[in-house]
């Protein structure tokens, strides 16, 4: 094991450390409170119920919802996106023409694979569109892509593997302004936190992300945004776009054998994870604007020093503004995974190498072929020190 203190360059995949006071939360939520919300009328109770709604009304405000109901809660991001793709184009009992699905070959598997499946089932009409060479989706080429037959876009707000932002309020607004039924989902799991997301102003129809990435908080919630385009409250909730995909107990109106018909209820069947909700809601009290502009700054430092190492190749766009704090690179006659190994073993450094869970992504940028690429992503306790760092241990192995 290295003597050397552990540089963490992973938060792209999951942060670390995590948010002031988010393990107490945590902690004092299992020992304090035990009582699961919507479950009893104790005081305890009360308190568990509180910890939810106040969660709910907090990321209404992070999302530039109204709404707060329309925030539904999951376990993950992947269950967020999975009941959204799945709970438009294929509910159970569904039937009717082949629903058209566009969706960015920049997708995380979360969206991938259950459109794969539907796509092989012969379930779902599948056109991806990849992105130009830095990355990007060009917005009117995705539009282009989108016709009335179009039953949902998809469109990451930025890569995982790549971190590039993607023009979602273009392509959103476009929707509506040609008036289109066509639902937009946004995967905003790499910008929740750092960046607006704005789903009103934006016309975003589904937003999922999940609690443990730039929220710094614990894993274990997933948040789906609802917009009424996808499930109008005041019509019937059967012949809503967007249906639940499982059906259980909510602690209300137990006597009817149907899930409730409003929102969350209707989308929230289940024991929620009171510990990680607690532990995301006193992570959100602790959101920094200058977050972005920090990482940025350490992305673009990190590629002014990476940018001369012999046999390096940097996947990342000029401006620093088209990103999150994500750099993504190949090494000549190193596999990404053997490189992080080294990275790991010998420097103490802490990156993520491979298909990132995005094999259409490299597919489309080249590094497939290549065993992916090796990923740094600086979080708001990230130094220029740690930066530093890394690039000299990279530099030292390429030379050796």
């Amino acid at each position: 094991m290295p003597q050397t203190p552990t540089i963490y360059l992973d938060n792209a995949s999951t942060s670390f450390p995590k948010a002031p006071g988010v393990a107490d939360a945590v902690a004092d939520a299992i020992r304090s409170i035990g009582a699961s919300p919507g479950r009893g009328s104790s005081g305890a109770h009360a308190r568990a119920a509180e910890i939810v709604e106040t969660l709910r009304l907090q990321l209404a405000r992070l999302l530039g919802s109204t709404e707060p109901q329309r925030v539904l809660l999951g376990s993950s991001a992947t269950e967020a996106m999975n009941t959204a793709i799945l709970g438009v184009l294929s509910p159970p009992g569904r039937t009717g023409p082949r629903p058209r699905v566009v969706a960015s070959a920049l997708e995380h598997n979360a969206a991938a694979r259950p459109l794969a499946r539907l796509s092989k089932a012969g379930l779902i009409e599948l056109d991806i569109v990849p992105p130009g060479p830095e990355g990007v989706i060009d917005a009117q080429r995705f539009i282009e892509r989108i016709d009335g037959r179009t039953t949902l876009a998809i469109l990451t707000c930025a890569s995982n593997a790549f971190g590039t932002l993607q023009p979602v309020g273009e392509v959103g607004r476009a929707i509506r302004e040609r008036g289109l039924p066509t639902l937009l989902l946004a995967d905003a799991a790499q910008t929740a936190g750092l960046l607006p997301i704005e789903v009103e102003a934006s016309c975003i129809d589904l937003c999922a992300f999940g609690s443990h990435k730039a929220l710094r908080g614990p894993p274990g919630v997933g948040v789906l945004y609802a917009g009424p385009r996808a499930f109008d409250a005041g019509a019937d909730p059967e012949a809503q776009p967007l249906q639940p995909l499982i059906a259980g107990g909510t602690g209300g109106v137990s006597g009817d054998d149907e899930l409730p018909r409003l929102l969350p209820e209707r989308f929230e069947p289940g024991t929620r994870n009171l510990p990680a909700m607690a532990g995301l809601l006193e992570a959100l009290g602790h959101l920094s604007p200058d977050s972005i502009d920090h990482e940025r700054a350490l992305i673009e430092r990190a590629r002014e020093r990476l940018e001369a190492v012999p046999g390096l190749r940097l996947y990342a766009p000029q401006d620093p503004a088209l990103s999150v704090g994500v750099l993504s690179i190949t090494l000549d006659g190193w596999n990404p995974s053997d490189l992080a190994g080294v990275l790991d073993a010998s420097f103490g450094i802490v990156a993520r190498a491979g298909l990132h869970c995005a094999p259409w992504a490299h597919a489309a940028m080249g590094t497939a072929e290549l065993g992916g690429a090796l990923r740094i992503s600086p979080g708001p306790e990230t130094t220029e020190h740690e930066i530093d760092a890394c690039c000299r241990a990279i530099a030292e192995i390429a030379g050796s």
